[in-house]
């Protein structure tokens, strides 16, 4: 499962050198997968990162692969929420939130009511390793980010993806702007707004 959110930029934090190993907290966990929290990313977890982001170009274009710069600013806990899905101890997958206070300068998240409520998280990247699309991990990635946003008072989820996809998750998702040819890539994106209960 791959899912494009904004190729948009947020304040960079402190982009010092990467450690030597990753720090994370573990979220969920089963026998071989678990869902972990990243509050410092390695050198090594970062490459993979963006190796598995190799996995955007086919269908967004090459400015949509993350490189060591994107890594340093959306792997940036706690003023980003990064989360990475592992199966036997290699990671598959990621996801990273950030509140969309963040993007206040962006013309597109003006749109949002939310904007300044500090209720809402943009889901910036949602993405899976090609081997392991459709196999159940990236289903299970999303839930458990989803419930660990619920749990810590968030109200609502945010995000681009592209057109007709918000509309498939529940009735209760809005689509609050429509995007043509986003960011170069030939596609209509939707900003949409979806609430956690």
């Amino acid at each position: 499962m791959v899912k494009l959110s904004a190729m948009v930029s947020v304040p960079p934090g402190n982009i010092t050198e990467l450690p030597y190993e990753s720090k994370t907290r573990l979220i969920a966990a089963t026998l071989n997968y678990s869902i972990e929290l990243v509050e410092k990313l390695s050198a090594k977890d970062a490459d993979r990162i963006i190796a598995i982001s190799e996995g955007l170009v086919e269908s967004y274009g090459a400015e949509t692969k993350f490189t060591k710069n994107t890594v340093r600013k959306y792997f940036a806990y706690p003023d980003t929420l990064p989360f990475i899905g592992l199966l036997h101890d290699k990671i598959i997958g990621f996801i990273i939130g950030v509140p969309l206070e963040h993007f206040s300068d962006e013309p597109w998240a003006r749109v949002d009511t939310c904007l300044g409520e500090h209720n809402t998280v943009y889901t910036y990247a949602f993405v899976m390793d090609n081997k392991y699309r459709n196999s159940g991990y990236g289903k299970s990635l999303k839930r458990v980010y989803l419930n660990w946003l619920r749990k810590r008072g968030f109200s609502y989820v945010s995000g681009h993806v592209q057109e007709g996809v918000a509309q498939r998750w529940s009735r209760s998702t809005m689509v609050l702007e429509r995007f043509p040819d986003w960011h170069n890539t030939g596609k209509v994106f939707e900003y949409y707004r979806r609430p956690l209960t």
